[in-house]
């Protein structure tokens, strides 16, 4: 689940429909992206992430600070 993607949605008190709208997508596909059965790509993670305010690593669950990057780890 993408739990910073529907904390993020409540945290602006919008729903799902709403933010859907805003984003040009189906209520559907952002449903699955909030449950982690399908992933945003390129534009609209962007959208989503200028609508939610945070950085798209954010949203995908790879950092918990809302406005940081992922950094990758050395082997």
């Amino acid at each position: 689940m993408r739990a910073n993607m529907r904390a993020e949605r409540a945290r602006l008190g919008i729903s799902l429909r709403e933010a859907a709208s805003l984003v040009g997508v189906h209520e559907n596909a952002l449903t699955r992206w909030e449950k982690g059965e399908a992933e945003p790509m390129g534009e609209n993670l962007l959208k989503l992430s200028h609508l939610y305010q945070c950085t798209p690593d954010y949203l995908m669950g790879y950092t918990d600070d809302r406005n940081g990057v992922a950094v990758a780890k050395s082997l």
